[in-house]
């Protein structure tokens, strides 16, 4: 094998999560890799733990240059972990891959040849309840205009998107009426607000908002999951609304909001510019790459904000996610009722896969990692390993 130093090592790490690595480069690295077995590697020159590192550098090859000829077969060395074994599973073409964190120590070999192939237009369903009560049903309505409220029209566009704008291009109108948008179980969907403002619902997610902002701030109400980009007005701050006196205020920023009802905590996770977290008397501002935890405190921590969006963009994306976690994005995407046996399983589960997979294939890569499951109708029962 040829002796591969520290700083070429990270060179040639660098151009693997950057998408330049060429295919002879690509030998070196992937010989090492299958003949070495190395303690502290440091490719990046980073902080990162050597275990974050290779599931951050196989994640990202995938991402970024699943389109090269380099990327059709990876075999990367047999990893073992302290507290548990890593197994990445093929879920066949268009599909994805799921690395599965159990609570066993085993040896894995991880085997990249397919990449990630996903259409978040797939799943647009969604249904818009106008102020006097009609329902209008979003993925069978044509293109165009599709109700106007007010000075306020309502176009659907050939993207599939909700756009709400003035019918004069006067902002300031004199009656404004209240929108409900609502996705169901393994729905999305996105809309542009009157203010130009951008927000993308994720499933069993609910979107309150005006037809159009007047006053001195932009307020709008969710339950649910909903990523947000927000068009700058100093002079009417942006705020989202949740339940329980907890809300977000913004003038202009990019923004993730998890509030479903049920879970242990509402997360914001800040993506671009800056926003300020309040709950009750409570208030902290959080910068890009920074998540605010908000139970009966408000506690944050960074992250990899990306994670927090990966439902956008059609994956299932998981880092050291419980089973609870995991289970209840299940529950949300696939209309099922998941049940417990036995108390709750303990093992932990990093990965991701596209949201097209198919209810089995998903129950299949989690049994993998030592989850025992069993189905019937639409309920899944988990068992304790």
């Amino acid at each position: 094998m040829q002796h591969l130093s520290e700083q070429r090592l990270s060179e040639l790490s660098e151009k693997w999560l950057k998408g330049t690595i060429t295919q002879d480069e690509l030998a070196l690295l992937n010989e090492w890799y299958n003949t070495s077995m190395h303690e502290n590697v440091n490719w990046t020159g980073g902080d990162l733990h050597e275990e974050q590192l290779k599931e951050r550098l196989f994640y990202n090859v995938e991402l970024n240059i699943a389109d090269e000829a380099v990327v059709r077969r990876l075999r990367f060395k047999t990893f073992l972990y302290k507290a548990a074994a890593v197994i990445t599973i093929m879920l066949g073409a268009a599909t994805g891959y799921i690395l599965l964190r159990g609570s066993q120590t085993e040896q894995t070999n991880i085997v990249a040849s397919q990449p990630v192939k996903v259409n978040p237009d797939n799943y647009k369903k969604a249904v818009l309840i106008l102020s006097n009560g009609q329902t209008m049903t979003l993925d069978d309505a044509a293109n165009g205009v599709i109700a106007q409220q007010g000075a306020t029209i309502i176009n659907k566009t050939r993207d599939g998107e909700l756009s709400y704008s003035s019918a004069d291009g006067n902002t300031k109108v004199a009656k404004i009426s209240i929108n409900t948008l609502s996705t169901p179980i393994g729905g999305q969907y996105n809309i542009s607000l009157p203010d130009g403002s951008k927000v993308w619902l994720n499933a069993s997610s609910t979107l309150k908002f005006p037809t159009a902002f007047a006053g001195d701030e932009r307020v709008v109400e969710l339950t649910g999951e909903a990523y947000f980009e927000v068009a700058k007005n100093k002079a009417m701050p942006f705020r989202v609304k949740m339940a329980n006196e907890t809300s977000i205020k913004v003038l202009g920023t990019h923004f993730n909001i998890m509030a479903y009802p049920g879970e242990h905590s509402v997360n914001a996770t800040l993506l671009e510019g800056s926003i300020n977290v309040q709950k009750g008397k409570l208030n902290k501002t959080i910068a890009p790459g920074q998540m605010a935890e908000i139970t009966d405190k408000i506690a944050l921590q960074n992250v990899d904000a990306d994670e927090a969006i990966s439902w956008k963009n059609g994956l299932f994306r998981f880092e050291r996610a419980d089973v609870h976690t995991v289970m209840r994005e299940i529950e949300r995407w696939y209309n099922v009722e998941v049940l417990y046996d036995d108390g709750m399983p303990d093992n932990q589960i990093t990965g991701y896969m596209s949201r097209s997979a198919e209810l089995n294939e998903v129950l299949n890569m989690l049994e993998l990692s030592g989850l025992k499951i069993k189905t019937q109708g639409n309920k899944v029962k988990v068992f304790k390993n």
